[in-house]
């Protein structure tokens, strides 16, 4: 087949649009599709200081490639940096640190890397045996801890907006766990397009630019775009029952009957999203945060039927406050 764009041999279809396109206009109609997203939700301006949370694989390195040619087409726009959390997984963490790095110099970025032993107290690889006392998976303690380390290193950097790499995929999987365990609270307080802002300042507001690309579109991209994939899986994640994995599972089993699918529910999530009041909601979450949405502990926002924060939880858990 033909590329729609040009004469030239077309190297992927796009089924949802039935559209085929080469090499060129493949990398180009992504990018037009993370530029328009970002307009489309405002995400950010030239003014903002963005700062981009790096792990190391295919998303995050998309994502900072697309925001760094975004900003630098004008001359007064902050530095970007990105940020790399060192969950110390040996055998593992060691490989995405070094792609990475060498990426951020090839594309001269400031790249500051925060290791959980010396910020929250512990490694993964030293809070495994603690599991079954916790009571949780790995996966759950890496996520709390580095949704909060991103955060405050983006704060201390003066970032307006933390950028992650969450893609379309990503999305709709949070997006049905949500609905299969009926957290509407957690379906409205993540839109597609980020997070709502808090009245705190030291929460940095997340945005999701890649929101509206699926996850093969992204692995062909870093292919035509040289960038390096990272191919040592995660030693933990298979260890554990997850519910996202078997989401993804079933969404993918019924793409191949409904190319849409996708996008449908992340039209779905948005429209939920638009059907109620978000400022009632913030509203109210900031009436109660008054009485017992704040953490004792670090002052953060959490749970409106909590005292202290997850991370502080786990920290307190842990035995890692001196």
């Amino acid at each position: 087949m033909k590329c729609n764009y040009c004469s030239s041999k077309a190297v992927y279809h796009r089924k949802i649009s039935n559209e085929y396109v080469c090499k060129t206009h493949f990398i180009k109609t992504v990018k037009k599709k993370i530029r328009k997203t970002v307009r489309k939700y405002s995400m950010f301006s030239p003014k903002d200081k963005v700062v981009v949370g790096l792990s190391g694989g295919k998303d995050s390195l998309v994502l900072l490639f697309n925001v760094l040619e975004l900003q630098k087409r004008y001359s007064n726009s902050p530095i970007v940096e990105a940020v790399l959390i060192d969950e110390g997984i040996e055998g593992y963490r060691e490989e995405s640190i070094e792609i990475a790095g060498k990426m951020c110099r090839k594309w001269k970025t400031p790249l500051h890397t925060v290791k959980f032993e010396k910020s929250f107290g512990k490694s993964i690889d030293g809070i495994i045996p603690n599991l079954e006392k916790l009571k949780v998976n790995a996966c759950t303690i890496c996520g709390t801890v580095r949704r909060r380390l991103l955060n405050d290193k983006a704060d201390e950097l003066g970032a307006d907006r933390l950028a992650i790499g969450h893609n379309l995929d990503d999305q709709i999987e949070t997006f049905l766990q949500n609905i299969v365990r009926n957290d509407l609270k957690q379906i409205l307080l993540h839109p597609p397009n980020g997070n709502i802002k808090s009245d705190k300042k030291e929460i940095v507001q997340r945005i999701k630019p890649l929101m509206s690309i699926p996850e093969k579109e992204i692995t062909l991209y870093c292919y035509y775009k040289d960038i390096p994939i990272q191919v040592t899986p995660c030693p933990y994640v298979e260890n554990f029952y997850i519910l996202r994995k078997k989401i993804q599972d079933f969404i993918n089993i019924l793409e191949n009957q409904s190319a849409e699918i996708k996008y449908n529910l992340l039209k779905i999530n948005e429209k939920i999203i638009e059907q109620v009041s978000l400022n009632y909601l913030e509203k109210e979450i900031n009436q109660k945060s008054k009485k017992n949405g704040i953490c004792k502990i670090c002052q953060m926002p959490c749970g409106l039927n909590r005292e202290i924060c997850y991370f502080c939880e786990l920290k307190k858990e842990l035995n890692l406050f001196l």
